[in-house]
């Protein structure tokens, strides 16, 4: 029986050590290996043992019949082999889903809103056309109705303007409005002559913006704002004939004309009305309140677009300038964030307090504003009924139509706004003691109780019973509960006597859940025989004053699990300091609430000293593990005279640690029962807790009755511009309490129940992944860019090493950057970066000043407080992940490509169709040779292509052609591999081609993101036949690299510089220029993303120059290597010419005969690809 002669692979070299020459000497040895040694294995164009590592175009036959036997066995080893990439895909994959879970599941709170309601009709304003702006055919305005109510479809009252957020409805505003003409319902109930007090109501204008993407493109931020000046400008321009019409509504009332509208902006919304006050068409002074929700102001939270950076840059400038030039002099900015539940945005930026002064501005977090107390999403701080009720209730106080600005003046405004939107806790215990100051003399009612200080300070009061457990006398009996009762405290100590005075300072301290208050006197007794040991005092023995207080904190009473509710229960809390008092008086008095409807609940009230806070220092190291705090008050202060002082219901603790909001805490409350409750006696309140961040006042957050709570931090962001320094750094020399000492924890208990507290703080791993996703997505964005570069870069080197006659994949690449400590060192390149931005940041601002400190702070990930686990653990994390992200890509665009070309061939093979070319050159060797084709064609497509940019399409659309472009490409020469998978030097030069095209795919995928806000944009813009751009859509330039790149590799070069001094030369320009790009991307990227599409298209034009070069200048050799390549496929032919017809004769003896002269002309071409070779050689 003949032999059957099958076609081999000549060596067992890995395709990475085998070298160029050697390519043409292994055709030779192959056609010269005697038939009998010949195995079943994979041909030469197989680049490597596992299809996804290192080849695009493997064969179809991979192994043979044994293979199945040993499946597992080689499955293990390939799971050896290529263990370092399967541990860092294992590592991306768990991190990746461990982060969305904690994205969607952990987060530290939990919805409670209530769902608001409202009957909205909305009028087009279809006289504010063309006339009046540019914009007419691509925006709209309109006119709030509340159906029920308003019955003129034309705005009279307080003009209002709102402006929706990136893809927002103007029908957003439907809540806000309806509950702000329901609060002005109720106020016109119940003053009547709130009309002559300039208090009208409001008109709710709203604009629709094609529902655009402005957090994507700054263009579309411009745009808007020039429209809302003019929607501005014609609003204002209506009231003049509306006011006169309805003259009569306002009761003869003298009222001004609007001169300005009160702004109100969600999300960008916030950023278009501030941008605004930047054009040429805004008219000064006609926005003098600017209220934004959920806006972020002081960074993008998604800077993929040039105009997006550049436009919050120049409003911050001028915002920051603004108030010092007298240009926003009396302009007030609230900016109100949800906190942890925005999963839209970073509620980092939504700080003012960079931006505006004090005077102008305050920032401040929905869980902190008294009665909504929630975290709120990006959508439901418009809808949920808590915040739109207190922001109507907010809005009724500031009006003033009797005023041309239509509000109170600027310093009233600043304070209303204050003290609706701040908890009076954040001013314990400096405002309070201002605030404490006498009043007029007032008579005590005729039911009062005397409460001896030296035996105990403290007034306890359980009403209806109204005992006083200080004194210990039994109340009044039950019949006088409507009347009044004076509860008198001895801020002395004994009478006559020296011993027991209190030690200042001290705080008057009142916790109670009556829902009517008390007022506090002073009194000083007018007998001198009255001594607390003697039966009550009567009426007028004593002579009292009034004393003005701050107004009381309420802390939310709503236990965990309780369900959403507008009117939570809630304990009344105050501090006032007595310093003052005890100077003139000696008692001070409390009178309770009247009425049957008041006497619920209970009060205590006591002198105790001023609370301290507890610090603590722990590190992150040490949050590792739990953390224990302890606080032990009952007995801590001894009184001199004889029994135990008072004990301050309220526990301060100060953790000091880094403005780092990447953490979660986790705090465990635990507390220890005093000794003397009594058994089965319940504590009047449960633990209430506080989390704040002092005097900065915009981060505070409640929880009551809870044995567990997650304490986040929102800091200001990490990147902070010159100006922010400076004034920081002023601040912090001056002692001012406006900047960052750490995060405060406030717990309120029952002093009379419990004896100490116990507080564990650990952090938790779980919770904090969730706040990677909004603060380093960009990150991930810009690392993904680095990783490209160098796997490129890495591919190159291999190709150009002289040591490899493949062109390695990309899959293979990464393994081989994990491998060799590429991924170690970067690692530690991104701890080394952030330490030593922290430790240089504080020199330059000494030496170079703020601009300096700014510009060394803003690199890379920012920085962001002090601490090593802090500052390095979230930069080494994420370029591990990027890593693996880069090689998901790879393997996602792998599959695609091969799973594609699998049925492309297979179509081919099966019906005996014919591929279109992949390149207009045939293969040759790892070089492919010239074709003489004209070069008519693409210079056709290349003109047709820039003037199709130049006027109808922005360059964006024109990368994305050019990414499928490429795509099909790629998956064109995989099939051509496939198909021609027999063997032989060809197929490997395709191959290569198809390694190589997958590399650019992959380098151009990190490119993508930075395309999609302007298609975004211009798609919609199309849909209502909009055909402005911005300027730089249509710059050639901007993608000029990428195409020239795309044109050159489509013609089936991979570039190969090993010979002469300009190979050199260009290999030396490539390595370096993509290490200046990795540089770019690593210090710029994050910050400025959008700069990595402008960096790609500079790498890509580079690689296509070098291109070029070796395709015009290498004829010479390729010519050479034609003739190799020619006499190889010779070989290939008369191989399977010789095995067709052995198949023919199913192995009959007569095939013998007829082999003879095929031999012959074999042993010919292989003399020729040998003598070739040697000349080459």
């Amino acid at each position: 029986m003949p032999p059957t002669r099958r076609l081999q692979a000549s060596s067992r070299t890995h395709p990475s050590t085998a070298s160029a020459d050697g390519a043409a000497a292994a055709a030779a040895a192959s056609a010269t290996t005697p038939t009998s040694s010949r195995e079943s294995m994979s041909s030469a164009s197989s680049l490597s043992p596992s299809p996804l590592l290192g080849s695009c175009a493997d064969t179809d036959a991979e192994q043979g019949r044994g293979g199945r036997r040993g499946k597992s066995s080689t499955l293990l080893a390939l799971i050896r082999a290529h263990s370092p990439l399967l541990a860092l895909l294992l590592f991306t994959v768990t991190f990746g889903l461990l982060t969305a879970r904690s994205y969607f599941s952990a987060q530290p709170d939990t919805p409670s809103c209530v769902m608001s309601y409202s009957r909205p009709r909305f009028v087009e304003l279809t006289q504010f056309d063309s006339n009046w702006t540019r914009f007419a055919t691509k925006y709209r305005l309109y006119l709030y109705r509340e159906g029920g109510y308003d019955a003129f479809d034309e705005g009279y009252r307080i003009p209002v303007l709102f402006v929706p957020g990136n893809a927002g409805s103007p029908k957003q505003v439907r809540s806000i409005a309806s509950a702000t003409t329901s609060a002005f319902i109720e106020l016109m109930a119940t003053e009547p002559d709130a009309v002559a007090a300039g208090r009208i109501g409001y008109d709710f204008f709203t604009v629709g913006l094609n529902e655009e993407f402005t957090a994507l493109h700054g263009y579309s931020i411009l745009e808007q704002a020039d429209f809302i000046n003019d929607a501005i400008r014609y609003i204002l321009s209506l009231y003049p004939r509306t006011r006169k019409n309805h003259r009569g509504a306002f009761r003869g009332t003298d009222l001004a004309l609007p001169t300005s509208v009160v702004v109100i902006g969600h999300s960008m919304g916030g950023v278009v009305a501030r941008t605004a006050f930047t054009l040429p068409n805004h008219v000064v002074g006609s926005v003098r309140a600017i209220f934004t929700l959920s806006t972020p102001h002081n960074n993008p939270t998604a800077s993929l677009e040039y105009y997006v950076d550049r436009v919050y840059s120049s409003i911050n400038q001028f915002w920051r300038h603004g108030f010092h030039h007298g240009t926003l002099g009396d302009v007030s900015l609230v900016s109100i964030a949800g906190g942890n539940l925005d999963s839209m945005i970073n509620s980092d930026y939504t700080y003012v307090g960079d931006l505006a002064p004090s005077t102008n501005a305050l920032s401040v977090l929905s869980s902190g504003i008294e009665d909504v107390w929630l975290s709120l999403d990006h959508q439901s701080i418009l809808w949920c009924a808590q915040m739109a009720r207190k922001f109507a209730s907010l809005m009724m106080l500031i009006m003033d139509a009797r005023r041309p600005e239509q509000l109170v003046p600027l310093d009233e405004r600043m304070r209303i706004m204050r003290q609706a939107l701040y908890s009076p806790l954040d001013t314990l215990p400096g405002a309070a003691a201002a605030a404490a100051s006498v009043g007029k003399a007032v008579v005590p009612s005729t039911d009062y109780r005397y409460a001896k200080l030296y035996d105990d300070d403290v007034v306890r009061t359980d009403l209806p019973d109204r005992h006083a457990g200080a004194a210990g006398n039994k109340g009044p009996s039950s019949s006088g509960l409507a009347d009044r009762a004076l509860h008198l405290i001895r801020a002395g100590g004994r009478s006559g006597g020296t011993s027991g005075q209190i030690s200042l300072p001290a705080v008057l301290q009142v916790v109670h859940t009556m829902p009517n208050g008390f007022r506090l006197f002073g009194c000083q007794p007018l007998n001198a025989t009255i001594d607390a040991g003697h039966a009550p005092p009567a009426q007028g023995d004593f002579s009292c004053t009034g004393v003005n207080v701050p107004a009381e904190a309420s802390l939310p009473m709503r236990a965990a699990g309780g369900e959403p509710a507008m009117d939570d229960p809630r304990l009344k809390y105050l501090e006032v300091p007595v310093a003052g008092l005890l100077d003139r008086f000696e008692y001070i008095g409390i009178e309770l609430p009247t009425g049957q409807t008041s006497q619920t609940g209970f009060l205590r009230a006591g002198i105790v000293d001023a609370v301290e806070p507890l610090v603590h220092r722990p590190g992150y190291l040490q949050l590792l593990k739990p953390y224990a705090i302890s606080a032990d008050w009952q007995g801590a202060n001894a009184h001199t005279g004889g029994g135990s002082r008072a004990q301050s219901v309220r526990t301060q603790i100060r953790l000091d640690v880094p403005e780092n909001p990447f953490f979660v805490f986790r705090a465990s409350l635990a507390l220890r029962r005093s000794r003397a409750a009594k058994l089965g006696e319940r504590p009047r309140f449960g633990a209430a807790v506080r989390q704040s961040d002092g005097a900065r006042q915009f981060e505070s957050k409640f929880w009551y009755a809870r044995e567990t709570m997650d304490v986040a931090i929102h800091g200001r962001g990490a990147y902070k511009p010159s100006d922010a320094i400076a004034a920081e750094a002023s601040a912090a020399g001056q002692g001012a309490e406006d900047v960052w000492r750490g995060v405060f924890l406030d717990v309120w208990v029952d002093a009379d129940h419990y004896a100490g507290v116990d507080v564990r703080l650990r952090i938790n791993w779980y919770s904090s992944l969730n706040r990677l996703v909004k603060r380093y997505d960009m990150a991930l964005l810009a690392l993904s860019f680095v990783w490209a570069c160098l796997v490129l870069l890495d591919q190159l080197r291999a190709w150009n090493s002289g040591g490899s006659t493949r062109f390695p994949g990309c899959l293979a690449s990464i393994e081989r950057l994990v491998r060799n400590g590429t991924l170690a060192g970067m690692a530690a390149a991104a701890a080394a970066t952030t330490v030593v931005q922290g430790a240089v940041g504080g020199a330059l601002r000494g030496v170079w000043g703020p601009a300096a400190a700014a510009a060394w702070g803003n690199l890379f990930m920012g920085f962001r407080g002090e601490g090593v686990v802090s500052l390095c653990l979230v930069p080494v994390v994420l370029v591990v992940v990027s890593l693996g992200f880069v090689a998901i890509e790879a393997i996602v665009l792998t599959v695609v490509c091969s799973a594609v070309s699998w049925a492309v061939a297979h179509v081919s093979r099966r019906f005996g169709t014919r591929l279109a070319s992949s390149s207009r050159t045939a293969p040759g060797s790892d070089l492919s040779k010239a074709a003489g084709t004209s070069v008519a064609r693409p210079l056709v497509a290349t003109v047709g292509f820039v003037v199709f940019v130049c006027t109808l399409v922005p360059y964006q659309f024109a990368f994305l052609v050019i990414y499928f472009a490429q795509l099909m490409t790629a998956i064109r020469t995989m099939a051509h591999a496939r198909v021609r998978g027999s063997g032989g030097v060809a197929a490997g030069a395709l191959g290569d081609r198809a390694h190589y095209q997958l590399a650019l795919l992959l380098f151009w995928t990190s490119s993508l993101p930075y395309c999609a806000p302007e298609l975004l944009v211009w798609v919609r813009n199309l849909g209502v036949l909009w055909f402005e751009d911005a300027p730089s859509d249509h710059n050639l330039i901007n993608m000029a690299g990428y195409f020239a790149l795309r044109m050159v590799a489509s013609n089936g070069v991979v570039p190969r510089l090993l010979r002469g001094w300009g190979g050199r030369v260009s290999r030396c320009v490539t390595y370096v220029g993509v290490g200046l790009s990795v540089g770019v991307a690593w210090l710029w990227g994050v910050r400025r993303p959008y700069v990595l599409y402008s960096v790609g298209n500079g790498v890509s034009a580079w690689l296509a120059a070098v291109q070029l070069a070796e395709y015009l200048l290498g004829e010479g050799r390729r010519a050479k290597t034609a003739a190799a390549a020619s006499a190889a496929e010779a070989i290939e032919m008369v191989d399977t010419s010789e095995d067709g017809y052995v198949s023919d004769n199913n192995g009959n003896a007569s095939a013998n005969a007829s082999s003879s002269s095929t031999t012959t002309r074999r042993r010919s071409a292989e003399d020729q690809l040998l003598a070739d070779s040697r000349k080459m050689r």
